[in-house]
């Protein structure tokens, strides 16, 4: 169930980011940013599973946290610090905008 929940929260990252780009900028920029997207969360869940197979074992730590569960818990929270600090905006354009 946690994965089920973890892809529904990346697919409407995805829908996000993608209408947001196309209402700021054009429509390739859009199909960019979900690229962008779609390449970070795939490099990033290989090294996320990675290093929960080094830590935890290929079991997990249960049924329900078991291995998947937890590298896409991980990766989601460093997706989030990552995506937090790739699309904020200038000091100079948030003074700008207010």
């Amino acid at each position: 169930m946690i994965p089920v929940l973890i892809f529904w929260i990346h697919i409407t990252a995805g829908v996000y980011l993608f209408v947001k780009k196309y209402y700021e900028e054009t429509l390739s920029e859009a199909f960019l940013t979900l690229g962008f997207a779609a390449i970070v969360f795939t490099a990033g869940w290989t090294f996320s599973s990675f290093a929960v197979h080094l830590m935890f074992g290929p079991a997990g730590l249960s049924a329900i946290l078991n291995d998947d569960s937890l590298s896409l818990i991980l990766l989601t929270i460093l997706e989030t610090i990552f995506y937090m600090i790739w699309f904020r905006k200038p000091k100079e354009q948030e003074a700008a905008d207010a």
